[in-house]
């Protein structure tokens, strides 16, 4: 066999393995999304029991506050507490969807940043629902049940106490936001408080963050089979 035609046949061979490897790698990495995009949808659950867990609740407030609608000192902190109670599951829905209508297929730099953005804005909601939780979940909680449930008026029982309590979770805020920026800031290369923010963040970035890394894995190994 002339020594030409057989350069080129083993050219074209090597032409077809790297064609069959990049097809191959392709199949699985179309295989990794849908497997992924069904991982991160099963989170979908929490919604349904956001729902149930806040139904009462808000059931609970509406009959408070049709009760209670004349007197300020009581519908202004059933309000409050309806209003946290009714945002929260939905924008932590409207998170987890969009997460879940993410598109994984895009260059792996273009979705790590687009989920470092996503992980950002999850920590801004978990850290102004606690801010704020912390209060309305505190004496309006407190005024509304007792009235509701025992009609006691806490206001003519604790007169001293109600006033400054506000006032120290008031300005509770701006001290704990300044802590969050000092460690944030501080923290940010650690392995440890990256894994921290994560677990807040939600199960579902952890998990699109592992499968990014096999993503990543997968796109290395045509350039290595070159």
């Amino acid at each position: 066999m002339n020594l030409d035609l057989l350069k080129a046949e083993w050219a074209t061979r090597d032409q077809r393995l790297e064609q069959a490897v990049r097809m191959n790698t392709q199949m699985l990495r179309l295989t990794l999304l849908e497997q992924h995009r069904r991982d991160i949808a099963k989170w979908s659950w929490t919604d349904k029991y956001e729902i149930i867990a806040g139904t009462p609740v808000l059931i609970f407030l509406i009959w408070f506050l049709s009760h209670h609608i004349s007197e300020w000192q009581f519908a202004l902190p059933a309000y409050a507490m309806l209003t946290w109670t009714a945002a929260m599951p939905i924008l932590n829905h409207r998170l987890r969807h969009a997460l879940q209508e993410m598109d994984f297929g895009q260059p792996i730099t273009m979705v790590q940043k687009q989920l470092a953005e996503h992980k950002a804005r999850r920590l801004s909601l978990f850290k102004w629902a606690f801010l704020l939780g912390q209060i309305v979940w505190f004496i309006p909680f407190i005024v509304v049940f007792f009235k509701g449930v025992f009609g006691v008026d806490l206001y003519l029982k604790t007169e001293n106490f109600i006033g400054p309590s506000l006032i120290a979770g008031v300005l509770f805020i701006p001290l704990a936001i300044a802590i969050s920026k000092l460690l944030s800031g501080r923290l940010k290369h650690s392995a440890r408080f990256q894994a921290f923010t994560d677990m807040l963040a939600g199960n579902d970035i952890i998990q699109s963050r592992q499968f990014l890394s096999k993503i990543a894995q997968f796109e290395e190994m045509p350039r290595e089979a070159e």
